[in-house]
């Protein structure tokens, strides 16, 4: 098996994070005992990763502050599922007496609040469904 520098490159960082198998491990040694010039520079490129680590600056209340955006945000969708549903329900109301029977609320005397009433429901509904997508996407 032709072992090359590219091969070698992709194995550096699992090498030098001590992450890297035995057998590894022996593969890389050998090739820079083959290779001194490479070694030299991928000795540099170490030196060089480990003195300059990657900068974190994580605010202290990170997690709080997540915490209460996440309830925050499951109360006003745990709401709109209450509006979504009652105004998607309210068209459909009836009542009845002993005269006139069952008669649908808003179908027969409001038509025009009903079609308002579904038109605000689906709203709500579509409202809903962007929250629970929102929270899915940014990991709440």
């Amino acid at each position: 098996m032709n072992v090359t520098r590219e091969v070698i490159t992709d194995l550096l960082p699992v090498y030098t994070s001590g992450e890297a198998s035995a057998d590894t491990v022996s593969l890389v040694d050998e090739f820079l005992r083959n290779d001194p010039e490479f070694a030299e520079l991928t000795r540099d490129e170490r030196i060089a990763h480990t003195l300059t680590p990657f900068p974190v600056t994580v605010s202290p209340d990170l997690e709080r502050r997540s915490l209460n955006l996440t309830k925050k945000r499951l109360r006003i969708r745990g709401v709109l599922l209450g509006f979504a549903i009652a105004f998607s329900v309210l068209p459909l109301s009836c009542y009845g007496n002993s005269e006139e029977g069952l008669q649908w609320l808003m179908l027969t005397d409001a038509p025009a609040t009903a079609g308002a009433s579904l038109v605000l429901g689906v709203g709500f509904w579509i409202s809903y469904f962007l929250q629970g997508r929102r929270l899915r996407t940014q990991g709440f």
